[in-house]
């Protein structure tokens, strides 16, 4: 009976157990979120901290857990765009100095020792969350980074908890104080084969403001629950360049240095082409598909929108800088399958018209409104986009006086999706079928299916002058756009 008592006493004592769902993790993203606006939500490129301050060495010495005092100074410094960082550290030591060094980029790490300089290559997984650790607005980068581990942990006395991790098994808690949001103390549990299971922790206090940077006054590191390092921060400065004498890295070997600079980026391959008056093909290489961007009065329209918000924000991007005056205004979409309106999100905070059918806007809005935190596209849930929609079987005309285009409804006899766009534009005799027809580059005709006879039945119901049919699926293998011609010949084909 005293041993069920005395469990439940040391439960209702610790701090509460919060599962990861979907709740919890928006808690969590929140605190972090205020915390890094209040630490320097505009953190400056570049930026290189100085500390100095005492390590008590945990050496061999003559009485258990004995400690030398040794003088240190440390320079670190942090590229984000580059994804580098540094650490160089300067010991005073029995009338010496001895000097380590590390640097990384991306997963590579480079070091030296204090007394060995025997140049070493690593994995530097570890070595990033030493690095964050020095400077707290670092520290909540990097778990912002590891976003898809965050976990609210609840509240404890003046902080609020919480816990990611950058590698299995290795869990890091960050003590942010309820009422600043600043950064007090950092905890991960570590495995040592002499002392078992043991705590590593850093303290940070006096914040300052520098230059809208909040950066403590001290540090204080401890190891095995004993103090291992006491840091003063002496300096900090920004616009350093990470391929230059600031970082001292004569040691590092050239080929590797010269990459430093290197800005990591991953954007998609796109080939813009004229195809008509008003009319550019856009080309998406690696997604083996296209879209098209056309040219209004006032704005311009894009026709489909793939899967990919980064996708569509670089589409979006191309289209800024081709057509500076001409905002986008509409987003037509044939149909609702991912390579051809999976990308919506990225216009979610525009002020765009979405030109669908009504079957889809259920789905469609839950597509703009669904949180994207755990990505790296940076998105919003706008409010300013708007639906039109085309009935069934029917039609819907948008021109002005520099451009015309009619949505056509074909869905039902496609046995493709139930409700379908195909867009005529008359002005350039031109048609976008989405994906209901393909086109041999070998000029071999195929049979159409219900797919080709329902865009063939729609031209000739409607008797539409089409010299070109443009699809926006696939490019491999596919002629640059197909004929009525083509298009009655496979209809025929039996």
């Amino acid at each position: 009976m005293r041993f069920i008592y005395l469990l439940t006493t040391l439960l209702a004592g610790t701090v509460p157990v919060w599962a990861q769902t979907i709740t919890n993790y928006q808690k969590a993203l929140s605190v972090l979120q205020k915390a890094i606006s209040a630490t320097g939500k505009d953190v400056p490129a570049g930026l290189l901290l100085t500390t100095s301050g005492t390590i008590h060495n945990l050496g061999h010495y003559d009485v258990p857990e004995k400690t030398k005092d040794i003088p240190v100074e440390e320079k670190l410094a942090y590229f984000e765009p580059e994804q580098v960082s540094y650490v160089r550290s300067v010991i005073q030591n029995n009338g010496g100095s001895y000097i380590s060094a590390s640097v990384s980029k991306s997963d590579s790490l480079y070091s030296i020792g204090y007394f060995d300089r025997t140049l070493v290559k690593s994995n530097a997984q570890g070595f990033r969350y030493e690095a964050a650790k020095a400077l707290p607005i670092k520290l909540l980068q990097f778990a912002y980074a590891n976003r898809q581990s965050l976990r609210y942990l609840g509240e404890q006395g003046k902080h609020s908890l919480l816990s990611f991790s950058d590698k299995p098994n290795d869990a890091v808690t960050i003590y942010i104080n309820s009422k600043t949001f600043l950064v007090e103390k950092v905890e991960k549990i570590v495995y040592n084969d002499r002392y078992g299971d043991v705590s590593f922790c850093s303290e940070y206090k006096g914040y300052e403001d520098k230059n809208g940077l909040k950066v403590p006054t001290s540090r204080s590191d401890y190891e095995f629950g004993i103090l291992e390092r006491e840091m003063t921060y002496t300096e900090i400065r920004s616009g350093i360049k990470s391929d230059t004498s600031d970082l001292q890295l004569r040691w590092v070997p050239v080929a590797f240095r010269t990459k430093l600079a290197e800005i990591n980026q991953k954007s998609e391959s796109l080939v813009v082409e004229t195809i008509a008056p008003n009319i550019d093909l856009i080309k998406i290489m690696s997604q083996n598909n296209k879209v098209l961007v056309v040219q209004f009065s006032d704005h311009v329209a894009l026709f489909e929108s793939p899967s990919g918000i980064g996708l569509n924000q670089q589409i979006l991007s191309e289209i800024q800088k081709r057509y500076p005056q001409k905002p986008l205004r509409q987003v037509f979409l044939t149909h609702h399958h991912p390579d051809h309106a999976g990308g919506i999100r990225a216009f979610a905070d525009l002020p765009v018209m979405f030109v669908t059918t009504a079957g889809n806007e259920a789905y469609f809005k839950k597509l703009l409104t669904n949180t994207h935190t755990l990505g790296n596209a940076n998105t919003t849930n706008g409010q300013n986009y708007t639906f039109d929609f085309v009935p069934l079987d029917g039609q819907e005309t948008y021109k002005d006086k520099q451009t015309e285009v009619v949505a056509y409804e074909i869905g039902k006899g496609t046995s493709h999706t139930a409700e379908h766009l195909a867009f005529y534009f008359p002005q350039q005799k031109l048609l976008w079928s989405g994906d209901l027809l393909f086109f041999r580059v070998d000029g071999r005709i195929s049979p159409a299916g219900e797919r080709g006879k329902a865009v063939y039945n729609l031209i000739s119901k409607n008797n539409l002058a089409v010299d070109k049919i443009y699809t926006a699926w696939p490019l491999n293998g596919q002629a640059a756009f197909g004929t009525v011609d083509d298009l009655r010949k496979s209809v025929e084909l039996k």
